[in-house]
């Protein structure tokens, strides 16, 4: 026979598991409204994916049509040289247009280039650098190895 603390005790354990049921739905029921959040992000993020491959694929095509067209265009300047254009290119070279610093740098460059200076005139410009080297002379390296105890030599 049942008696009342047995009663009492079953109240209570059926109280606690309404409570838990309670507790567990209310965290099932936010549970899947993230996880519905979530899957709309992932499905967000997916086509955001999709859409950096087609376009990773659309630069990588045209970086190779740029490439191809390069090497369309270096291979047609490398076959059209003919003797005749061979000839021109050699007979008139590409040379350098030299930059000055300052006017009376021009000046002296042209006038050096083109006649001598006359006696006692001096042209403006830098001064020429003077190097002098000492070839029968040379310079001694004063650090030598030291053999170590176990006969090797310490060169650092």
């Amino acid at each position: 026979m049942l008696n009342l603390d047995q009663v009492r005790l079953l109240e209570n354990r059926v109280e606690k598991a309404v409570t838990k049921i309670q507790s567990l739905t209310t965290e099932n029921t936010h549970l899947r409204s993230q996880l519905s959040t979530l899957q709309t992000r992932v499905g967000e993020l997916e086509g955001l994916v999709r859409s950096f491959r087609d376009d990773q694929g659309r630069i990588e095509e045209g970086i190779l049509n740029a490439l191809d067209r390069l090497s369309a265009f270096e291979d047609s300047a490398y076959h059209a040289e003919d003797p005749a254009s061979a000839s021109v290119q050699a007979a008139a070279p590409l040379t350098k247009t030299p930059v000055y610093d300052s006017e009376d740098e021009e000046i002296a460059a042209m006038l050096a280039e083109t006649e001598p200076a006359p006696a006692g005139v001096t042209l403006a410009g830098p001064d020429p650098i003077q190097i002098s080297a000492d070839w029968q002379n040379p310079v001694k390296d004063n650090r030598t190895a030291a053999p170590t105890s176990d006969g090797q030599m310490d060169i650092f």
